[in-house]
């Protein structure tokens, strides 16, 4: 009261209800113990010396996020794709790598280029030498002393059994002696150069165009071309690659016979002289025997008289 000396103080006191929450309690964390666990590092399949390496360790810091440890070998924390014995580091060859300048990289490509080159003309320029040596024989083929007349690329066939039968494709010749001026048929295989035709043109044989083929000629003729089998008549046809050669064999060939027959006539007549040679040779020779035996005869007479005188 107003002008009174004595205070009276009033003391409130307030209920808790039961309702309100409790008091909070403020604790100082401990920096020690709110450090968080560190995962165990995977173990690694590599051999001793990698699989062994330990994981990096984290290192707490009071008040704040742990930090991580350095990386081990040098490999960086970034993806977990990495070697799984290196706790999950991404492995970096450009760590292991020696730095090259532009300029080694370009010298050791040519040092390559130039040693591929020096093995390729290395390779080139290597010789063999035949463990037998074999001189060039030369081979006569029994033409060397005859002139070609005719020739070209022909097949020839012949009539056996009832069908034309193949007898070799090659160069078709005629050739004429350089002496004796006789002209005869030869043909060889090609390749082979084995004879599948070989015989003397002969006066009056008849040469026509085949019924089938303009290309073609048939001819009949003793081919002498078996070897050592007894010459025999055959029906002979030659196919050439254009009606032109066939034409132009055709015509040498009735020429050959012009030439054949005069030839024949010259030894026909030849052969005459030579015989009538002989013929009076050989009467000479008898009338000379005969002389001989006469005058014999008259000797042993003319003893045989005074024998019996």
């Amino acid at each position: 009261r107003p002008g009174s000396s004595t205070h009276t103080h009033t003391t409130h006191t307030h209920t808790r209800s039961q309702k309100d929450p409790p008091p909070t309690t403020e604790t100082m964390s401990d920096p020690v113990a709110e450090t968080p666990a560190v995962a165990e590092a995977p173990k690694s399949s590599f051999p001793s010396g990698f699989g062994q390496a330990k994981a990096p360790v984290e290192e707490a810091v009071p008040g704040g996020s742990p930090t991580p440890a350095a990386p081990i070998f040098g490999f960086g924390t970034g993806s977990t794709s990495g070697f799984g014995g290196f706790g999950g580091a991404t492995f970096d060859p450009s760590m292991f790598a020696v730095p090259r300048t532009a300029a080694a990289a370009t010298e050791d490509d040519g040092d390559d280029d130039a040693a591929a080159t020096a093995d390729v003309e290395a390779e080139c320029k290597a010789e063999f030498v035949p463990l037998v040596k074999l001189e060039h024989v030369e081979v006569a083929s029994g033409e060397e002393n005859e002139d070609i007349l005719f020739e070209a690329k022909s097949k020839s066939y012949r009539f056996i059994e009832g069908e034309w039968k193949e007898r070799g494709v090659g160069p078709l010749k005629l050739l004429q002696h350089k002496e004796n001026k006789k002209i005869r048929f030869l043909m060889r295989r090609d390749k082979t150069l084995k004879v599948c035709g070989n015989f003397f043109v002969v006066p009056g044989t008849k040469i026509e165009e085949h019924a089938g083929s303009d290309k073609a000629r048939v001819f009949t003729t003793m081919d002498c071309s078996d070897g050592d089998v007894r010459p025999t008549m055959w029906n002979m046809c030659c196919k050439f690659g254009s009606v032109e050669k066939a034409e132009l064999f055709q015509a040498e060939f009735e020429k050959a016979m012009v030439v054949m027959k005069g030839i024949e006539a010259t030894e026909g007549d030849g052969e005459k002289a030579e015989a009538k040679e002989e013929g009076d040779a050989a009467a000479d020779a008898l009338a000379e025997g005969m002389a001989k035996a006469a005058v014999a005869e008259e000797k042993v007479e003319e003893k045989a008289e005074e024998v019996a005188a």
